[in-house]
């Protein structure tokens, strides 16, 4: 029997109106039953709204927003009451009948959206006037156009056409480094030593090695010229190296078009244009000088 009742009083609530639930929610609300007035008044807002009279949609997520905030769960407060103001912005809880912390926390809110709201009203104002101030202009998009063949420049220069200062940099350096090095030793090598260094005889340096044993000749002048020289192939190589390096990194990162921003400029007008027209008549044939307004 006590089973039948209960199935009985479980079907007469799953057949309450909106409306009943609604009073039901309300009165547990008013007697601090905060966690049981939320779950009685949440399925009348969602997923689907049940409730008929705007008046009790407003009251129902003041409800929601004051219980959950008294349930320490301030996220869903907040979205409560901010569904609050935008049915009704001039809702305000009134300070001498409602919780001091129902009221900071809901003015708070307040002064979130009307900073928002202001932030908005700045920029529309300095957008409206930056198009008045432009009025009878035209907005013209300035761009910079990048040769390809830069790509092909040694010492950065490519990076340097794509803005890459810090690369552009370290290949001028590196390449200037490694070119100064090769020619350097190069020009040092022929300085000193000439085309082709002359061998002496051991003891005689002053004697060229002709009619000198094989074994008596001094190679030591060729020794530090071919050493000079693999100094100058190997850094030669480097320079190279670095070099088309650096103009595939130049080619990879390379923009024929860069943005450089918009300007507004007046359009070119014909007021005032002189233009130089034949001018024929049965009698005679010339130019005539005409402008337009």
């Amino acid at each position: 029997m006590n089973f039948l009742s209960a199935a009985l009083l479980l079907a007469t609530l799953n057949l309450a109106s909106p409306s009943q639930e609604f009073d039901r929610g309300r009165t547990a609300f008013l007697r601090g039953e905060y966690e049981r007035a939320v779950s009685i008044i949440h399925p009348l807002l969602y997923p689907d709204l049940r409730l008929e009279s705007e008046s009790d949609v407003v009251q129902a997520h003041r409800m929601l927003g004051v219980s959950y905030l008294f349930e320490n769960k301030q996220t869903e407060a907040r979205d409560e009451f901010r569904k609050l103001l935008e049915l009704s912005p001039d809702y305000r809880f009134d300070p001498l009948l409602d919780p001091p912390k129902v009221v900071e926390f809901f003015n708070g809110i307040v002064r979130e959206q009307q900073a928002q709201l202001g932030d908005i009203d700045i920029r529309l104002k300095k957008r409206e006037e930056e198009l008045n101030r432009h009025v009878g202009q035209m907005l013209v998009r300035r761009t910079e156009r990048h040769s390809y063949l830069i790509n092909f420049v040694p010492f950065g220069a490519g990076q340097f056409q794509n803005q890459q200062r810090r690369k552009g940099w370290a290949f001028l350096g590196a390449e200037a480094v490694l070119g100064a090095t090769s020619l350097g030793t190069f020009m040092a090598n022929v300085a000193i030593y000439g085309w082709h260094p002359v061998r002496y005889c051991m003891g005689q340096p002053t004697a060229p090695s002709t009619g000198c044993p094989t074994s008596a000749i001094d190679h030591s002048r060729e020794d530090s010229s071919r050493k000079l020289t693999d100094v100058q192939v190997v850094s030669g190589a480097l320079f190279f190296g670095v070099a088309i390096a650096g103009m595939v990194d130049a080619i990879a990162n390379y923009q024929a078009e860069v943005p450089l921003g918009d300007t507004y400029e007046q359009p070119a007008s014909s007021t005032g244009a002189w233009h130089l027209l034949p001018s024929l008549s049965p009698l005679a044939a010339g130019a005539a000088l005409v402008t337009s307004f």
